[in-house]
């Protein structure tokens, strides 16, 4: 938490780093943390990433912390998340298409915008 919103790379590094030990549990967390870290971010290269290793994974709860830290890194950034969404709303993963539902969530929290709410 410490590191929270700060786009530290050297964090993201080093939870990157716990990710790909492909560990479940502690790999559900880095997932989650990866995008804490990178919380409105929308940082490109860092979406890639987790959207790689969601589909390099076999590891359910690896894809579902990455599913959140997704959408974590597009906290508030509303229409530049739309290619994005519609990306992961093609996705053959189950988990990864539930990630635009999260990320719809967290790009429009709290903006009582009707057209993405009718979404």
């Amino acid at each position: 938490l410490a590191a929270m919103a700060s786009q530290n790379k050297d964090a993201y590094e080093h939870l990157r780093s716990v990710l790909h030990t492909d560990s479940a549990v502690a790999g559900e967390s880095a997932g989650i943390a990866m995008g804490l870290v990178m919380l409105g971010s929308a940082d490109q290269s860092a979406l890639g990433d987790m959207t790689q290793y969601g589909h390099d994974t076999q590891h359910e709860k690896i894809i579902r912390g990455l599913a959140v830290g997704i959408a974590l890194t597009m906290y508030n950034r509303q229409e530049e998340a739309s290619e994005l969404i519609a990306t992961l709303e093609q996705d053959k993963d189950g988990i990864m298409r539930m990630s635009a539902c999260f990320t719809i969530g967290m790009a429009y929290i709290g903006t009582g915008n009707n057209s993405v709410i009718r979404k």
